[in-house]
C-alpha cells in the first residue's frame, strides 16, 4: 500500500509537470476599439444613417412646423382665432410627439439589429481567428493586455480595415 501511495503522488507530480510545460495560447480583443475603428461599423453606422435621413428631415420639419404654429398663437388677438390656432397646435404637436416616437423606435430597433448581426459577425472571426492559430482562450475585458496577445488589429483588417478618418 505504501509504494501504491508514492506510485501515485509521482504520477500526479509527472502529470503536474507536464500539465505546467504545455502552453496556453491567450489572446485579447478590444471591443470598443473594434467597434469603433473597423470599416464594417463605419459602413452600418452610414447605411442607418442615409436609410433615417429623410424620416429625420420630416419630423425636424414638423417639428418647425409646431414652433412656427406656437409663436403664431401668441400673435392673435381674437379669442375664436386663438382658439382655432391652439386647435391646430395641439393637433400637430400631438401628431409631431408621435411621429417622433415612431422615428426613435424604429431607429433603435434597427440599430439594435444591425449590432447584434455585427457582434455575431465579430465572434465568427474571433472564433476563426482562434482556431486557426490555436488559441486556448480569447478575452474581451482585460485589466492589461501586452501588445503580444493582442488580436484587435488582425480583427479590425478581417471586417474590412480601419474606419475611415474624419474630415476636419
Amino acid at each position: 500500500m505504501k509504494y501504491f501511495l508514492q506510485g501515485f503522488l509521482l504520477l500526479c507530480a509527472i502529470s503536474l509537470q507536464i500539465a505546467a510545460a504545455q502552453q496556453l495560447r491567450i489572446g485579447y480583443i478590444d471591443g470598443p476599439r473594434i467597434e469603433s475603428d473597423s470599416k464594417r461599423a463605419f459602413d452600418i453606422s452610414e447605411a442607418l444613417r442615409r436609410e433615417f435621413s429623410a424620416r429625420e428631415q420630416e419630423v425636424r420639419g414638423m417639428e418647425a412646423k409646431v414652433k412656427a404654429l406656437q409663436s403664431q398663437i401668441q400673435g392673435v388677438k381674437d379669442p375664436r382665432e386663438r382658439e382655432n390656432k391652439e386647435r391646430e397646435f395641439q393637433v400637430t404637436a400631438q401628431r409631431y410627439e408621435q411621429m417622433a416616437r415612431g422615428f426613435v423606435d424604429e431607429l433603435e430597433r434597427r440599430k439594435a439589429e444591425e449590432r447584434r448581426k455585427y457582434f455575431q459577425e465579430v465572434s465568427q472571426i474571433v472564433t476563426q481567428l482562434a482556431e486557426a492559430q490555436k488559441f486556448d482562450l480569447v478575452v474581451q475585458d482585460a485589466v492589461f493586455a501586452s501588445k503580444a496577445v493582442d488580436l484587435t488589429e488582425v480583427v479590425i483588417k478581417a471586417l474590412g480595415g480601419p474606419a475611415p478618418k474624419p474630415k476636419p
